[in-house]
């Protein structure tokens, strides 16, 4: 009896509750501070490239529009700082760490990506629309290594802390993964809309519908990266580096750029993607235990 009112009146012992999870990974977050982040996003990059656009006046674009770039990534801090303080800025900073969970996945996404905007530029050469320019293509070759390191941090590589970092997350948290990717593909190609108006920029040679097109396909191959990589921006930096340096590789040797053919294969490979995963895109549940 004494035993059996011992064990009754015990005190409780709580459930070990789940870790919580790493703000570093996580690709699902609450949707606060999104409106901000695209406000400050597309006000910096915008009144970037319109100052630059007047200031510049048929000189070389590229200093206004490197500088403009950095609006997502501008905005992602800006915004982080306000909400969460230092640490959420430390853990933001944190997706950038090169070690993540995922293993080769993300990183083969990106070959094959890559691979396909290359297979692109056999189409004009097979329609006898073009023939591929040897002299160009030679003298293109031995800056890709410089070309790929500049565009890692300062010509595409640097907004993935914007648009992967932050916003993807806290759009997966009020959308569903294919919705959330989406949205932020028609929003990405807005944001790039300025720059189909400044002469001598790669988008100004560019059909936009068909570029608008483009982005979205990419946007979905980078959101399954993003979300593969448990969250980590190195990844995109990544395959968004090599996909600029072989589409600008592409351009020199066949011109063509953001062709039906590049729009049609990066579409693929999009569709591929939201086949496999059933629209999730690599993305987990916010109470998915990391593996």
């Amino acid at each position: 009896m004494f035993l059996r009112m011992a064990t009754h009146f015990a005190p409780t012992r709580p459930h070990p509750s789940a870790p919580a999870a790493d703000p570093a990974r996580t690709t699902t977050l609450a949707p606060r501070g999104l409106t901000a982040f695209f406000l400050i996003a597309f006000a910096f990059s915008w009144t970037v490239w319109w100052a630059g656009s007047l200031l510049i006046a048929g000189g070389n674009p590229m200093p206004a529009v490197i500088i403009g770039s950095f609006g997502p990534m501008v905005a992602a801090v800006s915004v982080t700082g306000a909400t969460q303080g230092w640490s959420g800025v430390g853990a933001l900073l944190r997706r950038y760490a090169p070690r993540r969970r995922g293993g080769f996945t993300p990183y083969a996404i990106a070959v094959v990506v890559v691979l396909a905007i290359a297979a692109s530029a056999t189409f004009p050469v097979f329609l006898q629309e073009t023939s591929v320019d040897s002299a160009a293509l030679g003298a293109a070759l031995p800056l890709l290594p410089a070309q790929f390191l500049l565009i890692a941090l300062a010509g595409g590589g640097n907004e993935e802390l914007g648009w992967r970092g932050f916003a993807l997350p806290r759009l997966q948290g009020a959308l569903s993964p294919l919705a959330a990717n989406l949205v932020l593909g028609l929003t990405w190609a807005v944001w790039h809309a300025p720059l189909a108006a400044m002469a001598g920029t790669a988008q100004s040679d560019m059909y936009f519908p068909a570029y608008a097109l483009l982005c979205v396909g990419l946007t979905v191959v980078l959101g399954y990266i993003f979300n593969s990589a448990r969250g980590g921006v190195f990844a995109t930096v990544i395959a968004h580096a090599a996909i600029n340096v072989v589409s600008s590789l592409k351009a020199a040797a066949v011109g063509d750029p953001a062709g039906p053919g590049e729009v049609a294969l990066v579409a693929l490979v999009a569709v591929v993607l939201v086949v496999a995963t059933r629209g999730r895109l690599g993305a987990r549940q916010p109470n998915d235990a990391e593996r």
